[in-house]
């Protein structure tokens, strides 16, 4: 950390809970013997190729050993640092930040979970020809998937933010940190929708948009 015009403002390298402790279980993992079903484990909650996903639980052969631990260490090289410019002083207190990140790990459960139940409808899909049980396979994947944009979002935001909850500001945001938070968001979800995989698109798109049109407007004002 280095201080810049007499420590009003400083430079910070940092990463968020989520990503520190992805980072630090996949390191465990790759530093380790490398045992395969907790490397599988890793991937299934973190990785986003469901290709890849049902290879490595179903073939642990020689080749799905290797490319688990290639996948693996991708992740770690995806996760990056930030470099934030924070204003000097105390963070506010985060008392539930512990309780907070228990939850973010129980939506990652229940979201694999909800998908989970979507492949098993998809494929009583395929393989019923009775209308009745279509028609209720079908209304049981809309309602799955809505629950499942639902937690994504969740999970998007705490990715974000650290927190499931912003504190409210007790002063207006200056127009210049607005617009670096608006360049943060925007270079984040231009890094999501490069992954071919990511499946939130429509949503990260329409976030992106909105972000572009405040940017604008606040270009506007100078």
């Amino acid at each position: 950390m280095s201080d810049i015009s007499h420590g009003c403002v400083v430079l910070s390298t940092s990463l968020s809970l989520a990503e520190f402790c992805l980072m630090q279980a996949i390191q465990t993992w790759l530093n380790s013997s490398r045992e395969y079903l907790a490397g599988v484990s890793l991937y299934v909650t973190y990785g986003t190729n469901n290709f890849l996903k049902k290879r490595f639980q179903s073939s642990p052969d020689a080749y799905s050993k290797q490319k688990l631990a290639e996948e693996l260490q991708k992740l770690v090289g995806e996760v990056g640092l930030t470099i934030q410019v924070v204003e000097e002083g105390p963070k506010p207190p985060q008392p539930n930040s512990k309780e907070e990140h228990a939850k973010y790990l129980a939506l990652l459960r229940k979201r694999d979970e909800i998908v989970r139940q979507i492949d098993r409808n998809m494929a009583l899909l395929d393989f019923s020809n009775n209308k009745n049980v279509l028609h209720e396979t079908a209304k049981q994947i809309l309602r799955l998937h809505q629950t499942k944009t639902e937690i994504w979002a969740q999970i998007d935001f705490y990715q974000e933010h650290d927190c499931f909850e912003l504190p409210p500001q007790k002063k207006e945001q200056s127009r210049d940190k607005e617009i670096q938070l608006l360049y943060q968001a925007i270079s984040k979800a231009n890094k999501r929708l490069k992954n071919p995989d990511y499946k939130n698109r429509t949503k990260t798109e329409a976030l992106k948009n909105k972000h572009l049109k405040r940017l604008s407007e606040l270009k506007e004002q100078a």
